[in-house]
């Protein structure tokens, strides 16, 4: 074997050792004062990346992350990250600007409740609301950008003219909002923390 392939073939079992770290995942079903979540499981061993879309109502906020591992004996965190985006509202309707500017918190530890347990933390109100700065041109390409991307560009254009007073009586007005919640894994080994996913939640915006 060539030593290419033999690095090759390492890396390959590499990638599947991580993978195999962890059966499964889940975030138990959690009611507290102010959020509640209905709960998730993973299908079996979690990839290095997965998005996962909440229901109307549902945020992880104060909710228990449980791992659990392939082998006995692992030490094991979680880390958190939030991630805001903008949005226009017009009463019930919105207009979410997902691929436009964003706000990403520090990670911040979940505190450990058992080896395997987490309590995932509960933004603050600076968190929820911090977003960069912009010009009234920048958010008006953006939303002229999202209504290409959507192929209606004279949706754009009418959420624009009532953002601008001109032909709504309701009126819009922009919101931000936390649009992704990552939470990190990560395993210790030899010292060092090593991740083995990240798992991003989708709350819906704009309810």
């Amino acid at each position: 074997m060539s030593r290419v392939a033999a690095v090759a073939l390492a890396s390959c079992l590499g990638m599947v050792a991580q993978a195999a770290e962890l059966r499964g995942v889940q975030v138990l079903a959690h009611t507290g004062p102010e959020y509640s979540f209905s709960g998730w499981r993973s299908e079996g061993p979690p990839p290095r990346a997965l998005d996962v879309h909440l229901e109307l109502g549902d945020q992880i906020y104060g909710a228990t992350l449980q791992l659990e591992p392939e082998r006995p004996g692992g030490r094991y965190r979680v880390q958190v990250q939030y991630e805001t985006s903008m949005g226009l509202a017009a009463g019930g309707p919105h207009l979410d600007l997902l691929d436009w500017k964003h706000c990403n918190s520090a990670w911040m530890p979940a505190q450990s409740s058992e080896p395997l347990s987490f309590v995932l933390p509960t933004p603050t109100p600076e968190q929820q609301s911090c977003f960069p700065d912009y010009t009234r041109e920048e958010l008006e390409q953006a939303v002229r950008a999202l209504g290409l991307r959507m192929g209606n560009p004279a949706l754009a254009e009418a959420w624009l003219d009532d953002l601008h007073g001109v032909t709504s009586d309701i009126g819009v007005y922009p919101f931000v909002e936390i649009g992704r919640v990552r939470v990190k894994l990560e395993v210790e080994r030899g010292g060092d923390w090593d991740e083995i996913a990240v798992l991003t939640f989708l709350p819906p915006m704009g309810c």
